[in-house]
C-alpha cells in the first residue's frame, strides 16, 4: 500500500512554517534551522516485505518508527550501508524454514538494542562539541540530539507516502469546501485574536474611571495582550510537530476563551493585566501553525491566494476593533467589560467550528496510519526530548539572529516601526479626533478605516508586481530569481509610509475638514502592509532553511514595538503637539526609508557575509 524509500541526510526532521507569497507560485515554505521537509519524509513501517542481507524480512520485524523520530534513525546511516554492501559476518544457510525463522529472531535480538538502553547509554554519553555538548558525527550523540530512541536505520530507513496522487485522505485532493472550511477557520482565529487588541482601545477612558488609574497604567493590558504574540507561537510551533494542526486550535481556542471571560469579570486593574497576557500567550496558536495549516491544504499554485485570506484576516483586527468595541461599549450603557465580551461573541462560532476540523498535517496522518510498535514511554520521552530541543532552538536562534545577523536585525527593526506605528494610532487617532474634530468614540472608530482602504491597495500592488517584474525575472533566470526581486513592493511601501505620516502629523487643524487626515490612512496602510509582505518573502527565499528562525526574530521584534509604543504615544503628543509628535514618527520612517533600497542593491553581497546558510542566487 505504502511505498518503501530510503531516507537520506538529515531528511525527514521536522520544521516550521513561514509564509511567503508568490501569486502564482509557491506563497508559503516549510522550513527550519537545520531542517528538510518533513511532508517529503515520514518514516513509518512498510506493509510489503523488504529484503535486507540476503533475506526477506516480514513487516513483524520491520520497527515502526513515528516520523518526528526519523533523525535518531538517521545516524545509523553508516551502518545501514555497510549491511547493504554486505560487510556483515557471513552465515551459515540454514537447513530448514524453523532454523531459518530462529536464526532471524536471534539475528534481530543481536542487532537492534533495546531502545531504553539505548536512552540511557545516550544520555550517559558527553562530548565538548557545538549543540549540548555532543558529537553530532558520533552515532548515540546524534540520537541524543534528536531526543529519539534510536534504531538502525537498515530496519527502518523506510519512509511512507500517499499510496495514490487522488488519496482521499491526502488534504490537497479534499473538495473546494471542505478545503476552503479548514482555511477560513485559521484566519477567522487570527482575526478574533488581533481584534481582541484594539477592541479594548475606546474601553481606555472607562478603565481609568472605574479602576482609578492613570492613562498609561490604562494601556497596559492592551501592551500585555500584544507582548503575548511573542511568547505564545514559540511554544506552539514545536507542539504542533510533533502532534500536528488540529490539537493546537482545540487548545489555544479555549484557553482563550476562558482567560478572555476572566478579563471581564477582572475587579482590579493587576488582574486584568495578567489575564489579558496569559489569553494572548496561550491563546495564540493560530499565529503559530495557520501558515502550516494552509500550506497542507493547498497545491503550489493556489497557494498564495489562499495565503492572502490568512494574512488579510490579522490586519483587518486592529482596523475594525476600535469601531466594533466603541458600538457595543455605547450601546450596553458603557459598560467596558463589554470590550472582553465581544471578543468572546466572536470567538465562540470559530471555536465550535473549529471542533470540525480534520488533521491536515501530512506527517501526522501519516503517523497516525503507522501501528507503533515502540514502547508508550520511549516515545513519551522521545517526545519530551525533541520538544525541549525544538523549544530551545525556538528560542535561541531567533534571538541569535536579531543581535549578529545584520540583514535580519534592520529589516526586523525596519518591519516592526511600521507595524508599530499602527498601533500607535489606537492612542494618536483618539487624541487627535477627539481634541481637534470632537469625535465621539464610534466616529473614532471609523478613522480607521482608512488603513483599511490602503491594505487592499498594498495587496493590489503586491499582485502586479508579482505578475510582472518579479515574474520577468523568474522567468530570465530559469526559476531562481535573486531574492531582491522579493522587495518591488517594499520599495514602493518605504516611500508610501513617510508620505502617510507627514499627511497624517500636519492636516489635522480645524480648519481642514476631518476627511483630509483619514485619508492619511490610505498611504500608511499601503506602505505598511507592503513592507510586512515583502520583507516577509525576501527573509524566506534568502534563509531558506533557516528562514523560520529569521521569520520569528521578526515577529518577536514586531509584536514587541507593537506592545510598546501606545505606552508612550500620547505623552509625545501631549508634550510636542500634534504636529511635531507626529512629524516625529514620520522623520523616523525617512531615517528607515533606505533600508529595503540598500537590500535590493546590496543584497548579494551581504547574504555572501552572513554566518548563516544563505540563497546563492
Amino acid at each position: 500500500m505504502y511505498n518503501g524509500k530510503e531516507n537520506s541526510g538529515a531528511e525527514g526532521r521536522t520544521s516550521g512554517f513561514v509564509p511567503i507569497i508568490d501569486m502564482n507560485s509557491s506563497f508559503l515554505h516549510e522550513s527550519d534551522s537545520d531542517e528538510e521537509e518533513v511532508n517529503e519524509n515520514v518514516n513509518a513501517f512498510n506493509t510489503s516485505n523488504f529484503t535486507e542481507n540476503g533475506r526477506t524480512k516480514s513487516t513483524r520485524d520491520t520497527d515502526v518508527t513515528p516520523p518526528h523520530r526519523q533523525n535518531s534513525i538517521m545516524s545509523f546511516g553508516s551502518r545501514a550501508r555497510r549491511i547493504k554492501r554486505g560487510h556483515s559476518p557471513a552465515k551459515e544457510p540454514p537447513q530448514n524454514e524453523t532454523q531459518t525463522e530462529q536464526q532471524t529472531h536471534e539475528e534481530d535480538k543481536s542487532e537492534i538494542p533495546d531502545p531504553e538502553e539505548l536512552l540511557c547509554r545516550t544520555a550517559s554519553k558527553t562530548s565538548t562539541i557545538k549543540d549540548g555538548g555532543m558529537d553530532e558525527n558520533d552515532d548515540t550523540s546524534s540520537c541524543m540530539m534528536h531526543g529519539l530512541s534510536c534504531v538502525p536505520s537498515a530496519l527502518s530507513s523506510i519512509h511512507y507516502d500517499w499510496d495514490a496522487p487522488t488519496n482521499e485522505e491526502n488534504p490537497r485532493n479534499w473538495c473546494l469546501s471542505k478545503k476552503v472550511f479548514h482555511t477560513a477557520i485559521p484566519a477567522l482565529y487570527g482575526f478574533v485574536l488581533t481584534v481582541g487588541t484594539s477592541a479594548y482601545v475606546p474601553a481606555v477612558p472607562l478603565i481609568m474611571m472605574k479602576f482609578k488609574v492613570s492613562r498609561e497604567i490604562a494601556l497596559l493590558p492592551l501592551a500585555f495582550y500584544t507582548f503575548g504574540f511573542t511568547v505564545g507561537p514559540v511554544i506552539y510551533a514545536p507542539l504542533s510537530e510533533l502532534y500536528g494542526r488540529r490539537i493546537v486550535y482545540w487548545v489555544s481556542m479555549p484557553l482563550l476563551l476562558s482567560f478572555t471571560a476572566i478579563c471581564g469579570l477582572s475587579n482590579n486593574i493587576t488582574l486584568l493585566i495578567v489575564m489579558r497576557f496569559i489569553a494572548s500567550l496561550t491563546g495564540s496558536g493560530a499565529l503559530a501553525v495557520g501558515a502550516g495549516t494552509i500550506l497542507d491544504l493547498w497545491k503550489r499554485e493556489y497557494q498564495g491566494f489562499a495565503a492572502l485570506a490568512f494574512i488579510m484576516a490579522p490586519f483587518l483586527g486592529p482596523c475594525l476593533g476600535p469601531l466594533i468595541g466603541a458600538v457595543i461599549i455605547k450601546n450596553r450603557n458603557y459598560n467596558w467589560r463589554w470590550s472582553m465580551w465581544i471578543v468572546l461573541l466572536i470567538a465562540i462560532p470559530v471555536a465550535i467550528a473549529s471542533l470540525f476540523l480534520k488533521e491536515t498535517s501530512k506527517s501526522r496522518i501519516l503517523y497516525k496510519k503507522a501501528r507503533l510498535t515502540v514502547e508508550k514511554e520511549v516515545h513519551k520521552k522521545g517526545d519530551m526530548r525533541l520538544f525541549l530541543r525544538k523549544l530551545r532552538q525556538a528560542l535561541f536562534r531567533p534571538c541569535h539572529m536579531m543581535l549578529f545577523e545584520p540583514l535580519v536585525a534592520l529589516l526586523s527593526i525596519y518591519t516592526a516601526f511600521a507595524f508599530a506605528m499602527l498601533f500607535s494610532f489606537f492612542a494618536s487617532y483618539n487624541f487627535v479626533f477627539l481634541i481637534v474634530y470632537h469625535f465621539d468614540m464610534i466616529k473614532v472608530g471609523t478613522t480607521f478605516l482608512g488603513i483599511l482602504v490602503g491594505f487592499v491597495f498594498a495587496l493590489l500592488s503586491f499582485a502586479f508586481f508579482d505578475t510582472t517584474l518579479y515574474r520577468k525575472e523568474f522567468v530570465k533566470h530559469h526559476g531562481e530569481p535573486a531574492p531582491e526581486h522579493r522587495l518591488y513592493n517594499a520599495l514602493l511601501g518605504s516611500i508610501m509610509l513617510p508620505i502617510g505620516l507627514f499627511w497624517f502629523a500636519w492636516t489635522p487643524t480645524p480648519s481642514v475638514h476631518w476627511i483630509v487626515p483619514i485619508l492619511a490612512g490610505i498611504p500608511f496602510g499601503w506602505g505598511t502592509l507592503s513592507i510586512f509582505i515583502s520583507v516577509t518573502a525576501y527573509l524566506v527565499e534568502v534563509y531558506q532553511i533557516n528562514s523560520s528562525s529569521a521569520v520569528a526574530a521578526n515577529g518577536i521584534l514586531r509584536y514587541s514595538f507593537g506592545g510598546a509604543f501606545p505606552l508612550f504615544t500620547l505623552q509625545l503628543y501631549t508634550s510636542l503637539g500634534i504636529h511635531w509628535a507626529g512629524s516625529v514618527f514620520a522623520i523616523l520612517s525617512l531615517v528607515l526609508l533606505p533600508v529595503p533600497w540598500i537590500f535590493y542593491w546590496k543584497g548579494r553581497s551581504l547574504r555572501a557575509k552572513s554566518c548563516y546558510d544563505t540563497n546563492t542566487a
